[in-house]
């Protein structure tokens, strides 16, 4: 018996340890932005979004079939007159690794249309996650921005910092939409600083969690940058959060009678939040979220 066990332990010692390998430090993505991922023992696709909160957010489809357990920390928002409310746990997920434990979050409606949830660049396990947006051109340059963590426990996510007018403007990239979005108090405090004006009809935009909400399309007199690159006009939520009432309309067809609903009656000081769509990067080819180095680097041709 002794002699088999010491065979055994020989053979352990010598045999060569079988380990995955490991991922590579850059993430490449195109068309839908789609990964693997492998939670509790199930494989789904995660939609990878600039804007994303920090930690995934699965369907609540998913959260069912896996049986999830709401943990200590839940959310709630109101978009509209719709109420989304969710729960958090930490579970066990592997991005092709090995077995990592990652806080995830699920609500009472999809998060995504085309994967099993939403994830953020910065939950991933790589240094860098590239987003392709077309084919390299000659003479682009890298723009390169400060990457910033918004909101507690990563729930706004990630974006860029920038100045306007003295106040510290969040800034969220998305590839989900072309336009660019503001709330109702974002819209109201760029009318007053940077001459916006309100033109076109009400028109119905997604939100989040596929929830449409009446936005109008606002034109800036003085246009604002972001890496060198305009931000001229904006979609505004005009019926949902805050008071949009004091924009000036220069819509020839502006009905005086629409309504606009206020939900806040005292003014408070304005953190404006943009987030800035797909149309913004005409002329680039890459958007890349360097979490090692802190910093978000865009690839555009000049302007």
């Amino acid at each position: 018996m002794r002699t088999v066990h010491f065979l055994v332990l020989a053979m352990l010692a010598t045999a060569p340890i079988q380990s995955k390998p490991s991922l590579p430090d850059e993430l490449v993505l195109s068309g839908d932005n789609l990964i693997d991922v492998v939670i509790e023992g199930k494989a789904f696709r995660l939609e990878v979004r600039p804007e994303a909160a920090e930690a995934p957010m699965l369907n609540p489809a998913v959260a069912a079939a896996l049986q999830l357990k709401p943990g200590m920390f839940g959310f709630g928002a109101r978009i509209g007159p719709e109420l989304v409310s969710g729960a958090s746990a930490v579970h066990r997920v592997d991005y092709g690794e090995g077995l990592q434990k990652q806080r995830i979050f699920w609500a009472n409606r999809a998060a995504s249309s085309v994967a099993d949830g939403v994830i953020s660049p910065a939950s991933l396990p790589y240094k860098r996650v590239r987003f392709t947006l077309g084919t390299p051109a000659l003479g682009e340059a890298l723009r390169r921005l400060p990457l910033d963590n918004f909101g507690m426990l990563g729930r706004i996510g990630v974006g860029t910092t920038v100045e306007l007018n003295a106040r510290k403007a969040q800034i969220q990239f998305s590839l989900e939409r072309d336009e660019n979005l503001v709330s109702a108090p974002t819209g109201n405090w760029l009318a007053e600083n940077r001459g916006g004006k309100l033109y076109g009809t009400p028109r119905s935009t997604v939100i989040v969690y596929g929830i449409e909400r009446p936005t109008r399309a606002m034109a800036l007199d003085e246009p604002f940058r972001v890496a060198g690159l305009a931000v001229s006009a904006v979609d505004v939520r005009v019926s949902d959060y805050g008071d949009a009432t004091r924009i000036r309309d220069d819509s020839a067809a502006a009905d005086t009678n629409e309504e606009i609903v206020v939900t806040g009656k005292k003014e408070r000081k304005v953190d404006p939040q943009i987030t800035v769509g797909r149309n913004f990067f005409k002329g680039c080819s890459s958007l890349l979220y360097d979490l090692d180095k802190r910093e978000i680097a865009i690839s555009c041709l000049p302007t």
